[in-house]
C-alpha cells in the first residue's frame, strides 16, 4: 500500500505542473528559447517560446519530457480556478482555462498565477446567474448587492456569469463587507 502511496505522489505533482497555464516568464539573464508545455484543449505537448526566467512547472525543455510527465492527464480540470478572495479567475467560467497573467483585463491583477478581480472592481458588477453548463448544473453561490449593502444567495448555472460570484458567504462578505 504505501508503495502505491509514494508512487502516485510523484504522478499528482506531474499532473498539477500540466494544468498549469502557458506562462512565457520574463526576459533576463539566463538562456531563452523553445520550450514546451501541456495545452489542456488539445492534451498535446506544444511548443512556445520561453523568454528566459520566471513562468510556472509547465514548460518543459523538450516534448519527450513534457509527453512523459502529462501522458497520464486526461479529460480537463474538475475545479474552475478560484482566487483566494473565493471569487472565479477570469476566463474560469467561459473558458477551458483561466486567462494567463499576460493578459489580465482590466479590473483584475495576478495573483497566484490567476487573473483575480481587484474589490473595487469585484464588488460593483451587477449580479449574473450565467448560463447553463454541459451538465445543467445549478449551484448556491452568493453575490454582492451594492444597493442592499449585503451578500445574497443566487443560482449559479455554471458557466459564464462575473466575478461576483463566491462560494460561501462569508468569502463576499470578507471581499465586499471588509
Amino acid at each position: 500500500m504505501y508503495r502505491l502511496l509514494f508512487a502516485l505522489i510523484p504522478l499528482a505533482l506531474a499532473q498539477k505542473e500540466c494544468l498549469q497555464p502557458k506562462q512565457t516568464g520574463y526576459v533576463c539573464d539566463e538562456e531563452a528559447g523553445q520550450r514546451f508545455y501541456f495545452d489542456m484543449r488539445s492534451k498535446r505537448c506544444q511548443p512556445f517560446y520561453y523568454k528566459g526566467c520566471g513562468g510556472n512547472g509547465n514548460a518543459f525543455k523538450t516534448r519527450d519530457e513534457c509527453t512523459k510527465k502529462c501522458s497520464d492527464v486526461k479529460g480537463s480540470t474538475a475545479t474552475q480556478a478560484v482566487c483566494k478572495s473565493g471569487a472565479f479567475a477570469a476566463g474560469a467560467t467561459s473558458l477551458p482555462e483561466p486567462l494567463d497573467c499576460s493578459e489580465c483585463p482590466k479590473g483584475y491583477v495576478c495573483e497566484n498565477d490567476l487573473c483575480c478581480p481587484k474589490k473595487d472592481y469585484l464588488c460593483n458588477l451587477q449580479y449574473d446567474a450565467g448560463k447553463f453548463g454541459d451538465k445543467g448544473s445549478h449551484t448556491p453561490r452568493y453575490f454582492y448587492s451594492k444597493s442592499l449593502k449585503n451578500c445574497m444567495l443566487f443560482t449559479y448555472y455554471g458557466r459564464e456569469g462575473n466575478a461576483n460570484n463566491f462560494e460561501t458567504y462569508n468569502q463576499c462578505k470578507e471581499m465586499c463587507m471588509a
